[in-house]
């Protein structure tokens, strides 16, 4: 690997560190906001190929409203 590739590679995965541990930092209630906006994106792919929907997560108001 030459020497541009390999410092692009290791900026990458130092880029990719630090995004895991701020999402790893964030309270629960933004974690699971995220993961029920995973769900739901999830299932507009899955409707556009004609798959079945998987159920998605309902949040509370607390976890909601925030």
């Amino acid at each position: 690997m030459s020497d541009t590739a390999q410092a692009i590679a290791e900026e990458i995965f130092r880029r990719k560190n630090r995004a895991r541990h701020a999402a790893a930092a964030l309270p629960i209630e933004e974690k699971l906001r995220r993961l029920v906006s995973m769900q739901q994106r999830a299932n507009e792919i899955r409707r556009s190929t004609g798959r079945l929907l998987m159920r998605v997560w309902e949040l509370g108001p607390s976890i909601r409203s925030t």
